[in-house]
């Protein structure tokens, strides 16, 4: 039966091994990155050095970690693109009150808009 991991303590100075079976350190901080909601471990390598591992990259934790990369790879971040988020454009304007700026449908003797301030038809 596999033991679990409950607290900060039960993993701070476990043995990290890359998929290559070189040991690369030991753990010395959890980390936590709020924009992606990933937990990962910031490991001191034996050099010095400290390197952020998200969760994704680990395979295992049992007496050492096991990770799925090496640590050339753990330290080369996958640089993910993400497609520029316009907003769609407003309807366009068709029935008397509608807004010109934000498509709000305003009473139909209203010249501006309640809700952004722009002309209205």
């Amino acid at each position: 039966m596999s033991k679990k991991y409950r607290s900060r303590k039960d993993i701070i100075g476990k043995q990290v091994i890359d998929s290559e079976a070189k040991i690369l350190g030991n753990v010395k901080e959890l980390s936590f990155d709020l924009e992606t909601r990933d937990i990962g471990l910031t490991i001191e390598t034996k050099n010095g050095k400290e390197v952020n591992v998200s969760s994704r990259d680990m395979s295992s934790i049992g007496d050492v970690i096991l990770l799925k990369r090496t640590l050339s790879e753990v330290e080369t971040p996958k640089i993910i693109k993400k497609a520029p988020s316009t907003p769609p454009p407003p309807p366009k304007p068709s029935k008397p009150g509608l807004c010109n700026g934000c498509g709000y449908q305003n009473e139909k003797t209203a010249k501006f808009c309640i809700k952004c301030g722009a002309k209205t038809r």
